[in-house]
C-alpha cells in the first residue's frame, strides 16, 4: 500500500496493484491535490470529522462522475453524515440545481470494524476535539489521526490505548510545541507515539509558526514531520 500524506491533512492511499485509491478527508485543495497525483477514479473517502479544513472538497467529486460508472463511498459518523447533507444539500436533496453532483453514498460508522475491499479492514477510533468528535482508523498495522485532544484529564483515552503493539506506523497530528485546548502538540503526539510503540511516528496538520527542518532535526529517531508529497510504503 502506498500512501501520500502532506501538511493540509489529505492522505491518499492506493493498493500496490492500483485498483482501489482511498482519501482521508476532502480538503478544500482537494481537487488540486487530485490533479497533482493524477488520480482519476476514486473508490472510497475515509472523514475524520467535518470541520471545514477537512470537508470542503467534498463538492469537487463531482469531478469522478465522468471517470467512474461507481459512486464514491464515503464513510463518516452518523453526525458528521447528516452535517454533510445539510451543507452541501444541493448533492442531496431537490433544489432545483440543475448541473452535475457529486455521486456519493454516505456510509455510517459505527464502533465496528468495516471493510473498504475484501482486503482492507478498517477499525475507526474516535477522539476527542474540543466540542466535536475526530475518528481515527487503522488498516493493519498503519494508523492515522488527527485533529485530537486525549490529555483533556491527564491520561490516554482506553480506546487509544488499545491500538498499543497493533501498529508498525502512525500518521498523528501535532500542530506546534505549546498545549492547545482542542489539538495535540507536538511533545504529546510524541508521547502518543510512544504510548502505542509505533515503530515509525510521523506528524501531521503542523502549524505554520514551526520552523520544519530545525524542529524535525530535534526529533528522535522513528519520528519524523510530514511534508507535502511525501510518500509511504506500509506493509499491511
Amino acid at each position: 500500500m502506498e500512501g501520500k500524506e502532506d501538511m493540509k491533512h489529505m492522505n491518499h492511499v492506493e493498493t500496490m496493484e492500483n485498483i482501489e485509491t482511498i482519501v482521508i478527508d476532502t480538503t478544500p485543495d482537494f481537487r488540486a491535490q487530485m490533479l497533482k497525483y493524477n488520480v482519476n477514479r476514486l473508490a472510497a473517502v475515509l472523514y475524520t470529522h467535518t470541520h471545514a479544513d477537512h470537508l470542503h472538497g467534498f463538492d469537487d467529486l463531482r469531478a469522478f462522475t465522468f471517470w467512474q460508472d461507481h459512486p464514491v463511498k464515503c464513510y463518516l459518523k452518523e453526525w458528521d453524515l447528516n452535517e454533510l447533507k445539510h451543507r452541501f444539500a444541493y448533492a442531496f436533496h431537490d433544489t432545483g440545481y440543475k448541473g452535475t453532483r457529486p455521486k456519493a453514498d454516505l456510509i455510517p460508522i459505527t464502533e465496528a470494524e468495516f471493510k473498504l475491499t475484501d482486503d482492507l479492514v478498517v477499525e475507526p477510533l474516535f477522539l476527542p476535539h474540543g466540542h466535536a468528535v475526530s475518528t481515527g482508523f487503522r488498516i493493519g498495522t498503519f494508523g492515522y489521526i488527527t485533529d485530537f485532544q486525549s490529555f483533556v484529564h491527564g491520561e490516554f483515552t482506553a480506546k487509544l490505548l488499545a491500538w498499543r503493539g497493533k501498529l508498525t506506523t502512525l500518521i498523528a497530528s501535532g500542530v506546534h510545541n505549546r498545549p492547545h485546548p482542542t489539538h495535540s502538540s507536538i511533545p504529546e503526539t510524541l508521547e502518543v507515539f510512544d504510548k502505542l510503540e509505533v515503530d515509525r511516528g510521523i506528524i501531521t496538520h503542523i502549524s505554520h509558526e514551526i520552523d520544519h527542518p530545525r524542529q524535525a532535526a530535534q526529533l528522535p529517531p522513528g519520528r519524523e514531520l510530514a511534508y507535502d508529497g511525501m510518500k509511504l510504503d506500509v506493509q499491511l
